[in-house]
């Protein structure tokens, strides 16, 4: 069983912390202790929080940020790769530009963040890796090719990682939710389609951003101290498999 206090004094860093799942786990982190810095391009309201506007796509950027935190608290513990975008398109309407946006910001800029990360875990010989992909990757769905395929990119990356680090006592795993309700599937569908995904729940109800953060917050802890290269699939049943 994991201590009260193991979070206290940690350094993590959450992409895309500024709002919905990553935010919340910001919060659950610095409320056990944790120094948080949070990445995003839209900054914080929340001062406890070490605020880095960043794209996660740009690799100068990435570099110099990961560098100027891991060099600054003397570690990096915990990465929780949230950052992403989620833009439904018919495949047939999705054009190149769509296509390499999407894979640039929900795949690439996972690879370039984790692989700076990493550069501070090996040496220290301890880490914790969360990435966020998606139950699409498994299932697909209508006008999501784009974004199912960036999303399924996750798990092939975390699985190779998480072998390659094991020695090094860093662990990684993926969180795959089923539709949340945050702010990114908000802008893009209706509450009518929000409250129709229900009928496939069998919890009946819609997940929201604490689901994740307990997971999250499993994943960083002793207590899944033997779990590696795994996918937790946080969604109240629509899929079990």
């Amino acid at each position: 069983m994991s201590q009260s206090n193991e979070h206290q004094d940690r350094v993590a860093v959450i992409t895309g912390g500024s709002g919905g799942i990553g935010g919340a786990i910001a919060a659950r982190l610095h409320e056990a202790g944790a120094t948080v810095h949070v990445l995003d391009t839209k900054p914080s309201s929340v001062k406890e929080f070490t605020f880095h506007q960043l794209d996660v796509a740009n690799e100068a950027d990435v570099d110099r940020v990961f560098d100027a935190i891991g060099k600054g608290a003397g570690k990096i513990d915990y990465l929780v790769c949230c950052a992403g975008i989620y833009r439904p398109r018919p495949f047939l309407e999705l054009s190149l530009e769509d296509w390499q946006q999407t894979l640039q910001v929900n795949l690439t800029g996972y690879f370039l963040c984790c692989r700076a990360a990493l550069r501070t875990m090996r040496p220290q010989k301890f880490g914790r890796i969360v990435m966020f992909s998606s139950m699409a990757a498994r299932t697909g769905g209508k006008n999501v090719a784009h974004y199912a395929a960036s999303k399924g990119g996750i798990l092939g990356l975390m699985r190779s990682l998480a072998v390659e680090s094991a020695a090094d006592n860093i662990r990684v795993n993926t969180i795959s939710p089923v539709i949340t309700d945050t702010p990114m599937p908000r802008a893009v569908v209706s509450d009518e389609y929000m409250q129709s995904r229900k009928a496939h729940i069998p919890l009946g109800r819609i997940g929201d951003v604490e689901d994740m953060a307990n997971g999250a917050m499993f994943l960083l802890s002793d207590d899944s101290s033997y779990v590696i290269g795994q996918d937790l699939r946080i969604n109240g049943g629509s899929t079990l498999w």
